[in-house]
């Protein structure tokens, strides 16, 4: 397929409905002859169990280099992941991506059904001008490090009209990520929509650019967010969530410069610019609003029309705000000394 340099017809792998394929670890490698290469999935993809993987690996279908990659189908991408969500303490120390796209310019991926990844079901890095969109991702909510796309060191991404509810993030945005546009995206179960975590062990990490708006958010732990580890060293900037909304779901909007509970350091990501508007629904306990930014100092950043309240009339939601610089308007519940 890769080696095809037809200019009238574009290569095409096929799996055809009604079947269902076993796949074992597999790399699909370029660069490509043709400049577009499809790969198309009507039936069901199959991971191996756990006991079958064989050597260590951190990915089960990978494409690395193929530029103007369309990946698409009606059918099923399905990581049996279930022996991988407990106790890693023995043989593989890693959970395996499921799909991993690395240096896939122009990737269209479409249409497809990603169940049970043994990791991340969808990772994308070190790639530019990529559109995701019409997928539905699925994993248990105690599915652990299940996150529904991953973007990495990426540039130019649309996912739009997707449904995701995995055990962790439902779409996480890693460091070197720039010009993001996320909509219309479902979420839930799992920890929402995050910006990070950036900054561990000290890393320099940025992210910039990233527009997520028309979403909603559906029983999650968490809502809308930017997490990052003390300590860690860049910046997060430009980033806008808006018409956004949340349902039952524990800290809706979230800023956490402490990420896991790391104590406060000298140096810390900067935060600038950051827009909050149009984010209305419900949370689960009084976390509705949490800015809890290093000392450093949260920047520029903006509460408008919010309005979120409690499900449990013992914990009425509050707004909490640490080291925040900024404005706030017609935001509930309302803490007038959050900013300064």
């Amino acid at each position: 397929m890769c080696g095809s340099n037809e200019s009238t017809t574009i290569p095409t792998l096929l799996a055809p409905d009604g079947q269902t394929y076993y796949v074992t670890q597999t790399e699909f490698k370029g660069p490509c002859k043709s400049n577009n290469v499809h790969v198309q999935i009507l039936g069901t993809i199959l991971a191996p169990l756990r006991v079958d993987w064989g050597a260590c690996s951190r990915r089960w279908l990978s494409f690395t280099g193929v530029d103007g990659l369309i990946v698409d189908g009606s059918g099923v991408i399905d990581g049996q992941g279930e022996d991988w969500w407990g106790d890693l303490t023995t043989g593989c120390t890693g959970r395996p991506t499921a799909l991993l796209f690395e240096r896939c310019d122009g990737l269209q991926l479409s249409g497809l059904t990603h169940i049970n990844g043994p990791g991340f079901h969808i990772y994308v890095v070190h790639s530019k001008n990529i559109t995701i969109s019409n997928v539905t991702i699925t994993a248990p909510e105690n599915s652990s490090n299940t996150d529904g796309i991953d973007i990495s060191n990426s540039k130019g991404v649309t996912i739009s009209d997707s449904i995701i509810g995995t055990g962790d993030d439902c779409i996480a945005i890693k460091g070197g990520t720039q010009f993001l546009d996320i909509s219309n995206v479902q979420c839930g179960p799992g920890h929402g929509i995050s910006v990070g975590s950036l900054g561990e062990d000290g890393q320099e990490e940025y992210a910039s650019d990233i527009h997520v708006w028309n979403c909603s958010i559906n029983g999650a732990t968490g809502g809308v967010k930017i997490k990052t580890w003390a300590g860690g060293k860049g910046i997060v900037r430009g980033v806008i969530f808006e018409h956004i909304i949340v349902n039952q779901t524990n800290y809706p909007i979230h800023i956490d410069q402490h990420y896991y509970g790391s104590k406060e350091q000298p140096q810390a990501i900067k935060v600038d610019n950051v827009t909050f508007n149009d984010i209305h629904g419900s949370c689960t306990t009084e976390n509705a609003i949490v800015l809890d930014c290093a000392k450093i100092g949260c920047t520029d950043i903006k509460l408008n029309e919010i309005g979120i309240t409690s499900v449990d009339p013992n914990k009425p939601a509050s707004t909490i705000c640490n080291n925040v610089q900024g404005t706030g308007t017609n935001f509930l519940p309302g803490n007038s000394s959050c900013f300064h």
